[in-house]
Formats: C-alpha cells, sequence, structure tokens
C-alpha cells in the first residue's frame, strides 16, 4: 500500500522516528499543515500557543528585530526539524523556500508522548542541542573575529545540510546570502563578502553559483577554533 504525502512528509521528521506508520498515519489526519510561499511568515496565534511546529518540508529562518529594524537571525531550520511554539514568542518566522509545516497542538503532544516516552528524550536532546548552539554563537560574537565567526557558522551549516558531491568537496545546497549570513553572526554585508574573501584566498571555501562548497574541512575548523 502506498504511503499517503503527509505521512511521507511527516516520516521525515527526526523526533518521530518512534511512531509506527499506523500511527503516522492517526497524527497526520490530527495535524494542521500550513504552506508558506517563499519570504511568507509563519504568524502566530492564540492557535498556536502551545505545542510544535514540525517543518515537514522546505527551510525557515527564525529571526528578531533590533530596536533599528534591522534583522537579526536566531535560527535555521530545514526539513525534519520541531520548533516548540512556546521557543518562538517574541520572533519572528519566515520561509526561505516554498515550505510545509505542521502544527502539532498540546493535546495531541501529549497524546504521542504517552505511548512514546523515547520521543520525549528525543525532544529533551534537540532542545539541549539548540541551547548549546546558542550559546556557542554568542561566545563567538565576543571572541572572534568575522572570519573565525563566519567559518564557525560555514561548519554548522555543513553539518546541518551539506552534501558530497562528486569532487568530494561538502554544499550548502541553499543559496545564502552575504546579508542573510550577516544577520547569522551579527556582521554587516561588506564584512561577510571581506571574509569570504579571506576564506576562499586561503582555499577553505569556493563560492559557485552562489553555493557555498567547502573545500578543506579540517582548515574551516582551525579557522572557526581561533579567538581574536
Amino acid at each position: 500500500m502506498p504511503v499517503e504525502p503527509g505521512v511521507k512528509l511527516l516520516s521525515l521528521v527526526d523526533v518521530l522516528e518512534p511512531l509506527s506508520e499506523a500511527e503516522l498515519e492517526q497524527v497526520a489526519t490530527r495535524c494542521a499543515d500550513i504552506r508558506l510561499d517563499v519570504d511568507q511568515e509563519l504568524f502566530g496565534s492564540e492557535e498556536f500557543d502551545s505545542g510544535l511546529f514540525l517543518l515537514e518540508k522546505g527551510h525557515l529562518v527564525i529571526y528578531r528585530l533590533t530596536t533599528s529594524g534591522a534583522q537579526l537571525t536566531v535560527a535555521l531550520h530545514s526539513a525534519g526539524s520541531v520548533l516548540p511554539t512556546l521557543r518562538l514568542r517574541g520572533l519572528y518566522v519566515k520561509a526561505l523556500e516554498p515550505s510545509v509545516v505542521a502544527f502539532m497542538n498540546r493535546d495531541v503532544l501529549e497524546d504521542v508522548l504517552r505511548n512514546h516516552p523515547r520521543m520525549g528524550v528525543g525532544l529533551v536532546d534537540l532542545l539541549a542541542e539548540q541551547l548549546c548552539l546558542m550559546d556557542t554563537r554568542l561566545s563567538d560574537v565576543i571572541h572572534k573575529d568575522v572570519r573565525a565567526r563566519l567559518a564557525s557558522v560555514l561548519l554548522w551549516l555543513t553539518s546541518e545540510e551539506g552534501v558530497v558531491v562528486g569532487s568530494g568537496d561538502y554544499v550548502v545546497p541553499h543559496r545564502y546570502s552575504h546579508a542573510q549570513l550577516g544577520t547569522i553572526i551579527g556582521a554587516k554585508r561588506v564584512a561577510v563578502t571581506r571574509a569570504f574573501g579571506l576564506l576562499q584566498d586561503e582555499g577553505a571555501v569556493q563560492v559557485l553559483r552562489r553555493r557555498i562548497h567547502v573545500k578543506d574541512l579540517g582548515l574551516l575548523r582551525r579557522i572557526a577554533e581561533q579567538e581574536r
């Protein structure tokens, strides 16, 4: 029997791994799908006040606005990610490409966790990883220059999204602009462009058709570890 489209997408969400196909079918019938076009915002409401957003397809950026109106990227998420709604309070969520997000409300979440405690453990581990990432980024801004901060975020993007191509390079499939990367590391676009030039001159990375190719993962890691 062919797998229903909603079930197939849900099966890509990491924390739902303990669920059987039949259980995923039940969850799919109880979770509303939200489809987002490029640059469309995911707006919060009382309906989404407690539960989980499950990113089934696409790419999302989570950001806050500074007092001057500048965008500061808090996190990037690709398909398979989980976003607790409470975590998003006071933040903005926007699609970087056509995306599908399923909303699991609190009642459904509690039912699933009752039957699958392992999923609860997975959620705890996931939130701990996200906190560690935020701590690392905060430390980077304080202790590292733009070149090292850029190297650090490129390592993270490679680990999260990177694929190996025939040349042996790691490639980040999504085309991030220098301005977008600047909102992640807390730097202006011109500073990111200058840092990219340095990393390319050193042979750590190369940008081809606006896609980032990591040429030397070890070198990029050593640069990322350098402090001021």
